[in-house]
């Protein structure tokens, strides 16, 4: 992967939809290597964010720069190579193997004859193995229990390797075991692969033991970015989740 500076920049970022926008103005810049976690009360954005960044919705005002390019000038396949979307599964799934979900974070990188390579082939069970799912790469997702189908999901974002990583709710479904095993997993892979991940969780105990730095929305339309120690000593977030 490429080791050049890799910095993902929010200007004056405003989301949600024009007539009622869930957050304004959000300004910040994030260096890789980096996780950061995203932490807010929910309808305070934090999908919504993360689906601008990812190109899935359209902003309000405001700019998303990744090296300095701005990510709206790009192509889906282009954009596509920088930026993985990772979500918690949807229940209502079609029947294919755990190896042929996480082949799908493959496919910007696939050949005009629709084939994966070897070198494909290699990081598809790197992404597997990393999920210690490889003993169920050949069952149906929909034969296997909603934590296995979650690390399936996350093992396809993994597969993806790009340089910027936005995973929602990645440990929905996951016991206490597996949550560490995850979080180990991506501070592993950011420092590694120098990326920059982006987590939204409501596991706050996990983000705060983890995360470099936390985005934090607030009620007020407003979003807080600092170093995780400073977040965790703020009066919005002793307010709010300090239970």
């Amino acid at each position: 992967m490429d080791q050049t500076t890799n910095t993902l920049e929010l200007q004056n970022l405003s989301i949600g939809h024009a007539n009622s926008p869930l957050i304004e103005n959000i300004s910040l810049q994030i260096q890789a290597p980096c996780l950061v976690g995203l932490i807010g009360n929910n309808g305070c954005g934090k999908t919504t964010l993360l689906k601008t960044i990812a190109g899935l919705q359209k902003k309000i005002t405001g700019a998303i720069f990744y090296k300095e390019q701005e990510v709206t000038t790009l192509t889906n396949k282009e954009l596509s190579k920088i930026i993985t979307f990772g979500f918690a599964f949807n229940s209502s799934t079609f029947p294919i193997s755990v190896y042929e979900l996480v082949s799908m974070g493959r496919y910007p990188y696939i050949n005009n004859m629709a084939t994966l390579s070897e070198a494909d082939h290699v990081i598809i069970l790197g992404a597997i193995n990393a999920l210690g799912i490889q003993h169920l790469q050949d069952k149906l997702i929909t034969a296997i229990s909603e934590g296995e189908r979650q690390k399936a999901y996350i093992a396809k974002a993994l597969a993806q390797q790009t340089p910027v990583l936005l995973l929602d709710e990645p440990t929905a479904f996951l016991d206490y075991t597996s949550k560490k095993q995850f979080f180990k997993t991506i501070k592993e892979n950011v420092v590694i692969q120098n990326l920059i991940a982006i987590v939204s969780s409501h596991d706050i105990d996990f983000l705060s033991r983890n995360a470099d730095y936390l985005i934090m929305t607030q009620d007020d339309k407003k979003v807080v970015f600092d170093k995780t120690d400073a977040i965790i000593h703020s009066h919005y977030y002793s307010t709010h989740f300090n239970y």
